[in-house]
């Protein structure tokens, strides 16, 4: 059962918003329990006690704004979904800092809901799945969540995580054909990164969750910058 929460301080719009989220997960064929709320400070309470698989948030809301709340969750290290809902275009490219998972237009919800849900689950599933490798140790089982990117040293590939590192014999290619649809990108003839641990582009490096600044190679630029936009919404 996936666990949602939605917040939007006009009472009505989180009612037609919850409904349509209820709808678009039900036509997945995944299970989801809503808890939804008008009052800021009653969802982060509600965060602090439960964990949330997924937020729907309201980015301009009074006394406690959807970017305060973001920021919480990221002070939190919480490990949630974090979709932007929103009727003011000019807000998204202020929020990117937070590292949403997507954005909604209100003016276009019933458009753009079906994608966001099904890049949710797609994501959730991923969470569930292992990156498997042998070194002169033994063999390994890393989940996709954990892996910050790999880095290419000549027949070897260092293996870079949230809190180790590994290094076993490959190739960067091989492991850009094999991780591509698990949400890697290659944004350097040397270095494969993970899309969910990407939390900006400062001109020409990648910053990731852990603030480490990793390059972006003059002939991956165009295609780092368009996928990464397409992922984040």
């Amino acid at each position: 059962m996936i666990q949602i929460a939605v917040c939007d301080d006009e009472k009505r719009v989180l009612d037609e918003i919850c409904s349509k989220v209820q709808n678009a997960f039900a036509g997945i064929n995944c299970p989801a329990e809503i808890f939804k709320t008008d009052n800021s400070f009653e969802l982060v309470e509600h965060i602090k006690n439960r964990a949330i698989d997924v937020l729907f948030l309201d980015i301009d809301m009074p006394s406690l704004s959807g970017m305060d709340i973001a920021q919480f969750l990221i002070d939190s290290n919480a490990n949630t979904l974090l979709v932007f809902v929103t009727s003011h275009d000019a807000l998204v490219y202020q929020s990117f800092r937070y590292h949403p998972f997507g954005f909604i237009r209100k003016s276009h919800f019933d458009e753009e809901i079906g994608a966001v849900v099904k890049s949710i689950a797609d994501e959730l599933q991923k969470r569930n799945e292992y990156f498997s490798f042998k070194t002169n140790e033994g063999f390994f089982k890393i989940p996709f969540t954990d892996i910050l990117y790999f880095e290419s040293e000549s027949n070897y590939i260092n293996l870079h995580c949230t809190d180790n590192q590994y290094k076993f014999r490959g190739t960067i290619t091989s492991l850009e054909n094999e991780l591509t649809p698990k949400g890697f990108i290659r944004s350097h003839k040397g270095f494969l990164v993970n899309q969910q641990h990407i939390f900006a582009i400062k001109g020409d490096d990648i910053e990731l969750s852990n603030k480490q600044l990793l390059p972006i190679g003059r002939t991956n630029r165009e295609n780092v910058k368009k996928t990464i936009l397409r992922y984040m919404r």
